[in-house]
């Protein structure tokens, strides 16, 4: 059997009906022979109309009896299962103290009697007592009592925890007197003049009839729904503990099992407001909601119909605010930190005992308060609202919470889950509350927590909104859903400017500072990002970003996040996902790059980290970024959020250019309102700095979420430069026929070693026995050709390829290679340029211009090639090979075994050394001596 918990706030004085049963002496078939309920009129008949207060109401119990009308069994107890909805006010009825009730003849006065009970010891004995409306103890809503036979009787009313209606039980029944039968008649409006002639006159004696001067105020209300019979259950336990219940359902005056009717004529005219604390826009925000039900005191007409659903629409720009979740817990459904809600809305079924009690939640999951006005009490009823565990919960949802009234005053204990959906687009929040306690109540007050982390977040522009919402009463369908709304104003910027309509007059101008933690040129250092937003600007949307000349990359030894590894960190976008990624990371350790720390909502941002990856080719980028951060927000789990970014080179300077996908916004419904993002690329010799001391800057843009754009742009420069050493070395050597006319084939290896500035300029100067072929130069291709089809010379003539290059870095673990063209420059220069179009992991095109010089003094001219932009990357090896013979550039002006042959190279080092030398080409001379008068098989 039940536990009988909470007291109800509508006390029904039906609580004294159940009390008047008295003891007999056991037999073996101790049990109930029958057991009536109904509400009757002035003149006896029944009263079924919904919410009306009858002149009384009769509760009669018939133990089981022997042949001579003597009860069969002793009585310990009797417990009355009252109707969902049947409620009293003991507020309405003066009380009677304890000293007044106390002894054989209570001595309490008239205007306090409730009732009347009439009851049958053993076969003969007929008694009769008043009723009384008592002082109820500390933990007790309302208490009742009558004398019978000398001995006082008490019985206390308790609010079942499964449907919330009035259970009335007496464990003070004496052992020593034989209750047969008792009927309890209760006064819906004590004051009546028509109880008149039951009523006790003064406060001595036993005399009756005599008038009230109390208020005449209703009482007793019977239930505001229509939907079906009325089933009260008594229960009976013997002192040899042995137990009986049985049920009986209202009826018409035929006798035949009956509902409540008429329930339109019921009143329900409720009010409702909702208010934020803040009128300024995108700012953290509490918000207070109230219902107001007015309750009719007037004894002949009907009581006001129970709330029994309520759903309340925000509207759109209220939402969840992710700060709220630093240090919030959740409330689990049961166990010793849960809310512990009744398992069946039956009350014959068993709960366990934490479900009668107080809610046992966390502190740190009350995300507000809730205070109740009830007519029955004296007091407010004071409650918490917590956060429930996401999918424990009865709904199996994101989002829902827990009311959990507790007045140890009154003992009351009222526990009650509402579904919170978020729209998945919007972020609009709708939260339900559905088959709400019977119980009458005048005023409901529910607040959210406010404050720097407030669950709530306001729109981000100034107008007026407008929060509508759903009232129900236990009436429908009979009555309709009251719908009622609510307007408030955002009038302010949280900035203290001007008040913006829309989201794109709203300042868009993030704060931002990126560059390497130790700017020291040629080392490795962590490179860090921040950009942050304060409250009332534009939201993030994505991020064009481009790293200074020479800030780059060690790709060397770093395997990719995979395409398929990344589908599966997307995979996890559902709720509760976020825990299984930070568990087993999609994305293999090797290829992490860093971390990301997100700062997500408005007021003191919660703060958020996930983890950068490489990746592969993306979006016509060679490589690209992937961030993946669980979006774990204290009891939330998300799921995972996933940005990619592309990273571009470009192919003559090896510049870095970052382009993120659009930054998302909102999951599962939850505005993720990003404040600030911190990256920090951390890996250990990944990122190194140039060598290069010149002013630089980390710039690009921030494009908001309605596509304004807002630069940025933060000033770079390393130092250290003087002390690094610039020593390349250059090697030429020409190969095939020495003789004049021939065309040679050119190999050129420059070296260098590592730790060095590096090469910013080359420019290498041909012994006047070299000069360029005019017969090879006739099939350039154009750069149209060159950019044509994939690009970089794929579709440039045959003809065009003059040899081919190989540059070795340690920043890769294979070299960048690929053919030499003769590539037109459309006029800007007189000779068609040398480029080596360097593929493999990244795409670099190195260009040479090729003109002539002449000797200071000297009418001869000398063919030099520069290689002008040489990008600030470390190069161990460059090997540049041309062609000879009939595809040579290069044609020989002299025989090379009878002139001198040497080059002039000067090179010019990213920190701005210089170096300059005349090595000698080393060629074929020689080698036919060699092998002069050798015999060839």
């Amino acid at each position: 059997m039940n536990a009988h918990k909470r007291l109800l706030l509508g006390l029904s004085s039906l609580a004294a009906l159940a009390v008047l049963a008295l003891p007999t002496a056991a037999q073996a078939d101790f049990g109930l022979q029958s057991v009536s309920a109904t509400a009757v009129e002035a003149d006896g008949s029944v009263d079924l109309q919904a919410g009306s207060h009858p002149f009384a109401y009769k509760l009669n119990i018939t133990v089981n009896q022997d042949e001579s009308g003597v009860s069969e069994g002793t009585l310990r107890s009797i417990i009355a299962d009252l109707p969902p909805g049947l409620v009293g006010n003991p507020q309405a009825v003066p009380r009677c103290d304890g000293a007044s009730f106390e002894g054989q003849t209570p001595s309490c006065p008239g205007n306090t009697q409730i009732g009347v009970a009439v009851f049958r010891l053993g076969a003969e004995q007929i008694a009769f007592a008043p009723i009384y409306n008592l002082n109820p103890p500390a933990g007790v809503a309302a208490r009742f009592g009558f004398s019978a036979a000398g001995l006082n009787a008490f019985q206390d009313a308790a609010v079942r925890s499964s449907d919330y209606g009035l259970s009335v039980f007496d464990e003070t029944i004496p052992s020593t007197v034989e209750l047969a039968t008792i009927t309890e008649t209760i006064w819906a409006v004590p004051a009546d003049p028509g109880h008149d002639p039951q009523r006790k006159c003064g406060t001595e004696g036993e005399t009756l009839g005599c008038p009230t001067d109390a208020a005449r105020l209703p009482f007793l209300s019977l239930p505001t729904s229509c939907t079906g019979p009325l089933e009260t259950t008594v229960h009976v336990e013997s002192v040899e503990n042995v137990f009986d219940s049985l049920t009986t359902t209202s009826v018409n005056g035929n006798g035949v099992s009956a509902g409540l009717e008429n329930c339109e004529a019921v009143p329900f005219n409720p009010s409702f407001s909702a208010q934020p604390e803040t009128s300024a826009a995108d700012s953290p925000t509490g918000l207070g909601v109230d219902i107001h039900v007015p309750q009719n005191e007037d004894p002949k007409g009907l009581a006001a119909a129970h709330l029994k659903d309520v759903s309340v629409e925000l509207p759109a720009g209220i939402a969840v605010n992710p700060s709220a979740g630093d240090g919030l817990l959740a409330c689990a459904l049961e166990g010793p930190e849960g809310i512990n809600l009744p398992l069946s809305s039956d009350p014959q079924v068993p709960e366990p005992a934490a479900v009668s009690e107080a809610a046992k939640c966390p502190a740190a999951s009350k995300v507000g308060a809730v205070e109740v006005k009830t007519p029955a009490l004296d007091h407010l009823v004071p409650g918490s609202v917590y956060l429930a565990r996401q999918g424990e919960n009865p709904f199996g949802s994101l989002l829902a919470l827990y009311i959990a009234l507790d007045d140890p005053i009154s003992g009351i204990v009222v526990k009650l889950a509402g579904k919170v959906e978020p729209d998945p687009v919007t972020g609009q929040l709708k939260a339900t509350f559905l088959n709400n306690p019977q119980l009458p109540f005048e005023d409901l007050s529910f607040d959210f927590t406010g404050g720097p982390r407030a669950t709530l977040t306001t729109p981000s522009t100034c107008g007026t909104y407008q929060t509508v919402a759903g009232l129900t009463p236990w009436s429908a369908p009979e009555a309709a859903t009251k719908s009622k709304t609510s307007a408030f104003s955002v009038t302010a910027s949280p900035l203290g400017g001007p008040c913006a309509a829309s989201e794109a007059e709203l300042p868009n101008a993030p704060g931002f500072e990126a560059g390497t933690e130790a700017p020291l040129a040629g080392s490795y250092s962590p490179f860090v990002l921040r950009m942050s937003r304060e409250n009332g600007t534009q939201r993030f949307g994505a991020l064009n970003l481009t790293l200074p000349p020479g800030l780059t990359g060690n790709l060397s030894a770093i395997p990719y996040c995979s395409e398929a590894q990344i589908a599966a960190a997307a995979a996890r976008s559902g709720p509760g996902q976020g825990a299984l990624e930070r568990a087993q990371p999609s994305c293999p350790a090797a290829s992490e790059l860093g971390t990301v720390t997100v700062g997500a909502g408005s007021g003191n941002p919660l703060f958020v980290s996930g983890h950068a990856y490489l990746a592969g080719p993306y979006k016509g980028a060679p490589l690209s970024t992937v961030i993946i951060t669980p979006a774990i927000a204290g009891p939330f789990d998300l799921g995972v959020v996933v940005v990619r970014a592309a990273l571009y080179v470009d192919e003559s300077s090896a510049q870095i250019t970052v382009k993120t996908d659009p930054i998302p916004t909102i999951l599962q419904g939850i505005p993720l309102d990003i404040r600030s993002v911190a990256v920090q690329i951390s890996r250990n010799n990944f990122t190194l700095n140039p060598t290069s001391c010149e002013p630089m800057a980390v710039s690009g843009e921030e494009i908001s979420t309605v596509g304004a754009s807002a630069p940025l742009k933060n000033a770079f420069q390393v130092g250290g430069c003087k002390g690094l050493d610039f020593k390349p070395k250059l090697a030429l050597k020409l190969s095939g026929s020495t003789q004049r006319g021939k065309n040679p084939a050119l190999k050129a290896v420059l070296t260098q070693p590592s730790g060095e500035a590096n090469i910013s300029k080359v420019s290498v100067v041909l012994p006047k026995s070299e000069f360029i072929d005019n017969r090879h130069i006739n099939n350039p291709c154009t750069r149209v050709q060159f950019n044509a089809g994939a690009g970089n010379g794929a579709q440039c003539p045959a003809k065009s390829i003059l040899g081919k290059a190989r540059a070795f870095t340690p920043l890769l673990d294979k070299p960048l290679e690929g053919p030499v063209y003769f590539r037109s420059n459309g006029g800007e220069r007189q000779l068609p340029d040398l480029v080596a179009s360097l593929g493999g992991q990244v795409h670099l095109n190195v260009v040479g211009f090729i003109d002539s010089v002449h000797k200071k003094g000297s009418e001869v001219s000398r063919t030099r090639n520069t290689f002008a932009m040489v990008p600030d990357a470390p190069v161990s090896r460059f090997v540049l090979s041309l062609k000879g013979g009939k595809q040579g550039l290069l044609q020989n002006s002299a025989n090379l075994c009878k002139v001198s042959n040497v080059a002039h190279v000067a090179l010019r080092g990213q920190n701005g050394k210089v170096d300059s030398y005349n090595p000698k080409i080393t060629n074929q001379c020689g080698k036919h001596k060699k092998h002069k008068g050798k015999k060839h098989g």
